[in-house]
Formats: C-alpha cells, structure tokens, sequence
C-alpha cells in the first residue's frame, strides 16, 4: 500500500480530467479497463468499481504505467493481492493498479531469493522448503503478495518478513529507483512505514515497492517439508475456508484476538452479508453478497463488545480503505 491520497469523487475526476481517463486508457492498450468491479480481485469478495483498472505483469511495466499514470494527472494507487485489504462499496476513484509482476529467481551460490513485488508468497515459500532452504517456512500457507506481505510485516509461527528480507527495490517520491535495507522499513509487529499509507492525509508522497531479495539459508530439506505440512494442518484447522481478509484484529500484547471476540459471545455473530466465523473468532466472513459497511459494522462491534467487556482496544490488521480516497501525485 502506498501514499499521497486526497478525498475526491468521480464527478471531481471527470470534471478535472474529461478526457484524461480514456485517454490514458487507450494509451495503455488491453492492460487498462474503465469500471471494473474490484471485488472480482478481493479475497473477501468486497468492492466498488474503480474508474479504471490497469493489471501489470512486470516490473517494467509497474514503471512504465506509473509514470504514465503521474504525467496525466489523474489520482491513483497501487494494490497487490488485496487479502489484507477492505476496498470501499463506492469503489475507487481515478486509476487502480492491480499489480500481477510475478517473476521469482532462486541464487542457488548465496541462497538469495529475488521476487517481483506481485509474486505469491505461498508459491515462493513452497519452492524454498522444496531446495532444502530455511527462512521461509512459516510463509507455507501465507495468502498475498510479497509485496504486501513486506508492507505489513507478514509473519506466522514465529517468522516473519523483518527476519529474512535482505534489501528491496522502490520507487521514491520523486519517481526514482531506490535499492534500501530492511532498517528503511521501520519494521515493527505487523507493521511498517508504509503500512496505513492510504488513509493519511493528502501530501504524503507514494512509495512503491518493486522487487525484493530474501537471504534464506541451507536446512535439512527433510525437516523442512515436515515443518512445512506440520503448519499447513494448524492452519487448515484453525482458519476457516471461504470469502476472507485473515485475521481482522491483531493480537493484542499477551492475548488473542480471537479468545476475545469469542469470550465477548461474538462467534457467528451476523451483519448483512458478513459473519464473524464460527471456526475462529478473527476471521470475518463473507458468506452473502457482504458489503463493506457490513465488514466495518462487524469491526465495530468487536472492538466495543471487547472494550465494554474486557477493557481492551483492538486494533484492526487489516487495512480499511477509505470511501473516497485515492492519489493525486
């Protein structure tokens, strides 16, 4: 998730811009589509239509479509897999980049593992176990990108992307290439620098990652592949199938979000279309036609049945993506 976002509607875009969207359009070819509904690229099934959709499939052209992005004026932002995040029910206005860069490359000499922001983490982390390499391992069963799981710190069983990432690849405000360490990120628990960008206040300028290097190292490949089953299973049994964005709350410090919500009686607890899931009290579910102002009713009604009952605030993991709110720089 990246930043500089104002509050704006699409009457404003077309107002300012009345030919700027189709034009771009056009200039981007078969990868740019105008009013394309974004729930049919949300894990939980959520969201408006954006008022137009580009899908890039390589870094070159993350860079390429960015820039020609910026020079038209119009706002706009960048996603990944959209598995930590709750789009709006209005849908985005300006462009929305969905970014599919995939490509992955495994140095077999240094034990380096080099992906596009846009690869899929499961994918990836499943390859290192397979070459015996360490480091990785927690990320089996992980959903997203490995460009959002290094926004958000992703991390299970102990790991996470603070404890293996080596450097990454981004694009600064200024429009320029950057190679920066993992201190750059201020990593912190589910969390870094870049992490909640989309609801800040306008004048934060955006900041995109590209690729990133993870240094791994050599374990018995063994082991690996039993570790590895060993945390599918936990998270076939304890994380609920379906229409979700994971864990809705972090743990709070020496607690469970989940032992809360379901300590509060919350567990199936209904709005509209969305569920709090019988299975794990952190996962809502999207289990009819579920809306966003469903999933933020269920959000907060959780944190004030947890507060009222338990004196403690829960904060949200995932990111909730403003009404109106986009990029302008």
């Amino acid at each position: 998730m990246e930043a500089g976002f104002v509050t704006t509607t699409t009457d404003y875009v077309r107002r300012e811009h009345p030919d700027a969207l189709s034009a771009l359009a056009q200039s981007l070819g078969a990868c740019a589509r105008e009013n394309v509904l974004l729930s049919r690229y949300s894990a939980v099934g959520i969201g408006g239509p954006a008022d137009l959709l580009v899908v890039v499939q390589n870094r070159e052209q993350i860079l390429n479509v960015i820039r020609l992005t910026r020079a038209s004026g119009l706002p706009w932002r960048i996603f990944g897999g959209l598995t930590n995040l709750l789009l709006p029910d209005t849908g985005l206005r300006g462009v929305t980049i969905v970014n599919h860069a995939r490509a992955v490359d495994f140095s077999d000499a240094s034990y380096c593992v080099k992906a596009e922001s846009g690869a899929i983490v499961v994918q990836m982390a499943r390859e290192t176990v397979q070459r015996g390499w360490g480091g990785l391992t927690w990320a089996v069963g992980l959903p997203g990108t490995i460009g959002g799981a290094v926004i958000n710190n992703a991390g299970a069983f102990g790991g996470d992307i603070a404890g293996v990432l080596k450097c990454a690849e981004v694009i600064v405000p200024d429009g320029a290439v950057q190679v920066v360490d993992p201190d750059w990120f201020d990593f912190q628990y589910r969390f870094s620098r870049l992490k909640g960008m989309a609801a800040t206040l306008a004048g934060i300028v955006p900041v995109v990652v590209l690729t990133t290097t993870f240094r791994l190292r050599p374990r018995d490949g063994e082991s690996l592949q039993v570790k590895a089953a060993e945390y599918a299973e936990r998270r076939r049994r304890t994380q609920p199938p379906g229409k979700t964005l994971g864990s809705t709350f972090k743990n709070p410090p020496g607690d469970y979000a989940g032992r809360l919500i379901e300590a509060a009686g919350l567990k199936g607890t209904r709005c509209g279309g969305m569920i709090i899931s019988e299975q794990h009290a952190n996962f809502f579910m999207n289990v009819d036609r579920g809306t966003a102002a469903d999933y933020r009713a269920l959000i907060r009604l959780a944190q004030d049945e947890v507060l009222q009952q338990f004196g403690v605030q829960l904060e949200p993991e995932i990111e909730i993506v403003g009404e109106d709110t986009c990029r302008t720089k």
